[in-house]
Formats: C-alpha cells, sequence, structure tokens
C-alpha cells in the first residue's frame, strides 16, 4: 500500500507492481467515450495528459454540499479505439474498470505508463474523495464532460505496471 501524489514522477511509477493498493492525491482529468471521440476528432486535449491521470468516469449531479455525485468508473475497454493517440499525446496514467486487450497493455509498456483499476460499483464511495471539481472542457456533454477532480486518497489498484504485469491475467513476468 502507498500513496502517490500526483502529478506521479516516471521513479514513482515504475516502483508500482501490479496488484499494489494506492491511494491517489492529486488533480485527475474525466473523460469518457463522447469526450475521447471529441479529443480524437478535433485533435484538442483540454489537460496536461503528462501530468494528469485520465479517469474513465461520468458523475451524476452533485448533492448539496458535495462537488460532484456519484462517479464511478467506466469500462476502460470502451476507450480502447482512442488509447493510442492518448498515449502518443502523452498519456501515463489512465483510470478505469476492467481489463483490456494484450495489445494496448503492450502500448502502455511501449509508452511507459500504467493502468490503475478502481473499484466498480463504488461510485458514491469514490465521490467522498473528491474535493473540487471544475468542468474544463465540453459542459454540453453533460456528465460526459471533462472536468478536473482533486482527489484526496482515491484507493485504486495498480493493474498494470511497467513491467509487464496484470493483475486481471494474474501474470507476472518477473517470475
Amino acid at each position: 500500500m502507498c500513496d502517490l501524489i500526483l502529478p506521479a514522477e516516471k521513479d514513482q511509477m515504475i516502483r508500482l507492481n501490479a496488484g499494489q493498493k494506492v491511494f491517489l492525491t492529486g488533480t485527475v482529468a474525466t473523460a469518457r467515450d463522447a469526450a475521447h471521440k471529441l479529443m480524437f476528432d478535433t485533435g484538442l486535449t483540454p489537460f496536461d495528459l503528462k501530468n494528469i491521470p485520465v479517469f474513465y468516469t461520468g458523475m451524476s449531479q452533485a448533492p448539496p454540499g458535495f462537488p460532484c455525485g456519484s462517479c464511478g468508473p467506466t469500462t476502460s475497454s470502451r476507450m480502447e479505439p482512442f488509447i493510442p493517440e492518448m498515449l502518443r499525446r502523452g498519456m501515463r496514467i489512465a483510470i478505469g474498470k476492467g481489463d483490456m486487450s494484450h495489445e494496448t497493455r503492450e502500448l502502455f509498456m511501449e509508452h511507459g505508463a500504467v493502468y490503475l483499476a478502481a473499484v466498480g460499483g463504488a461510485g458514491a464511495l469514490t465521490a467522498t474523495v473528491v474535493e473540487t471539481r471544475k468542468v474544463i472542457a465540453w459542459d454540453y456533454l453533460g456528465p460526459e464532460a471533462v472536468c478536473l477532480l482533486n482527489l484526496r486518497r482515491l484507493p485504486v489498484f495498480v493493474a498494470w505496471d511497467m513491467h509487464g504485469n496484470n493483475i486481471f491475467q494474474n501474470h507476472r513476468r518477473d517470475l
């Protein structure tokens, strides 16, 4: 178990191991299918991919006194068509739910990126660690607008580390 303060440096990321529990603190950007398509089609990325992880989530309306409502992770494989371009643009950390293809995992390794898994079905719990929320692009997308969230100790697991290990396949290259 470790705390990862964002933005994460490469030396911190290389020490992460598949299966490890991590608490994220700092800024992440939210983006789901519609936002990824707009980034792909327009060539615009409304945040710094090198320093701000992408969290595949949409949020429900915020109850009074909270920055957002439930914000559980989206199935990451839905973003796979866009991931090669996001990695070329500098993405180093993605946060979502579930496994993706072997080809996508290889691209993450090639680009020195890690994939973190948030717990599905725990969107209400995730919302409790969101300190602030700011819409930064495509607000007309509603829950799929690109937002910056400031998190305080979001619990995630290292799904794919930089060494090629994958918790979904219980596969470790170093064994």
